[in-house]
Parts: C-alpha cells; sequence; structure tokens
C-alpha cells in the first residue's frame, strides 16, 4: 500500500520546502562567487568601460577564481555563462535573446539557474535603461527567466554613489508601480544576501504573459575613478 494521503501531502510540502531552501542557498553562492571575482579587480580601469567589457571581465575572474585551490566546494558542480543564448517561445536560433551572466548548478533531478542583466549607471538616462525594455523589463516580459521565479539585475556604477542610483531607482518604480507591475508586497526594499554585497535590493513584479511573478534581486558595483 502506498503512505496516507495526509503523508503524501507532507512529504510534498516537505520536499517544496526543501528546494526554496536549496535554491536560495544557490542564490547566496551566485552572488558569493561574483563578490569573489569583483574583489581581485580594480574598479578604476573600469569607469568608462562598455557593459560586456565588463561582463567579460567579471566572468572571467569568476572562472579564475573556481581554479584556486582555496575555492569553496560548492563551486565544484556551478557554471556561469557568458552572454549565452536564452531559450523562449518564438525565438529559435540565432534569434534568442542573450542575457548577460547565467549561473546554473546541477544535480539529480534539479537543475537551479539564475540569470542577471546588468546595465551601466553613468548618465541621466541611465534609470530608465536599467528598469526599460531592455533591462528589467526582459524579465517582466519573460524573455530572461520564463521558466523561474528569480532573476537578478546588475548596476555597473560608473558615475556618482551607489545610495544615489539606489535611491533614483526606487523613486523610479514607486512613481509606477502599475507599468513596472510591482506587486502589491514587492516594492523596492534592501534584501541582504551576502555581506560583501550591503546594497542588494529585491522587487517582486507581476508577469501576466506567464502566469506567476517574478522576484527580482538588484546588486550595484562600483566601477568609478575616484
Amino acid at each position: 500500500m502506498g503512505l496516507p494521503v495526509s503523508e503524501r501531502r507532507r512529504c510534498s510540502v516537505g520536499r517544496t520546502a526543501s528546494r526554496s531552501l536549496y535554491r536560495l542557498a544557490f542564490i547566496g553562492n551566485c552572488h558569493r562567487w561574483l563578490a569573489a571575482a569583483y574583489a581581485t579587480l580594480d574598479p578604476s580601469l573600469f569607469s568608462k568601460a562598455q557593459e560586456p567589457a565588463i561582463t567579460g571581465e567579471l566572468v572571467r575572474a569568476m572562472k579564475e577564481v573556481k581554479l584556486r585551490a582555496t575555492a569553496p566546494t560548492w563551486m565544484i558542480r556551478m557554471y556561469v555563462a557568458d552572454d549565452p543564448p536564452v531559450n523562449a517561445p518564438g525565438r529559435l536560433g540565432k534569434q534568442r535573446r542573450r542575457v548577460d551572466i547565467e549561473f546554473e548548478r546541477s544535480e539529480r533531478g534539479a537543475v537551479f539557474c539564475l540569470c542577471f542583466e546588468a546595465k551601466r549607471l553613468y548618465r541621466s538616462d541611465s534609470t530608465s535603461e536599467y528598469l526599460g525594455d531592455e533591462g528589467l523589463g526582459m524579465f517582466l516580459r519573460g524573455e530572461y527567466a520564463r521558466d523561474e521565479d528569480t532573476g537578478a539585475m546588475l548596476g555597473y556604477v560608473q558615475k556618482e554613489s551607489v545610495d544615489t542610483w539606489v535611491g533614483r531607482l526606487r523613486a523610479a518604480l514607486d512613481a509606477s508601480l502599475d507599468l513596472y507591475q510591482v506587486t502589491s508586497e514587492g516594492q523596492f526594499a534592501a534584501a541582504l544576501l551576502i555581506p560583501e554585497f550591503p546594497q542588494t535590493h529585491r522587487s517582486v513584479h507581476l508577469r501576466p504573459s506567464v502566469g506567476r511573478p517574478i522576484l527580482v534581486y538588484h546588486t550595484f558595483l562600483l566601477f568609478t575613478s575616484e
């Protein structure tokens, strides 16, 4: 005989909770790996660099960090890619979008994935670019992370301070909650994942085309010459 219905439900809830914990640990480790790579770079050298150049150097550095004898064991099953194509309905082959950074961890019966879209924050229209169709909008339309409940944004701060840009992004989102499909409890707010990135924030957005919301983490890396 199989398990009683009540026991099957309890097991199902337990598996769901366990997967959620594993996913949160995976998301934290993605940011830890990113932080370790960022720590090897000289930010001042990238104060005027284009996004692909910065992203490429971050991914290169992450791969070097993984090869260290001191690299933590959790990195062994994790992979990172720079500018990989993303599968989405209606887009095949060369028509597929390419996300800036993709992390993946595979294990028996489960694959965890986290996509990062990166934008420079350096001029008056950077806020709209960060939140626009080619930035946050890629997640809201389901172009990125369509099969996931979590996505991530990276802000490369090349002018002014991280606090300044955090304030601008918060104000822009709060002023247009409907435009950005922000949920009633998902307004832009601090969300500490790891000590190395104290300015990480999060927001939650509806995705009508997907049928479920997405939680987006926002992390900011300083690349100024000062």
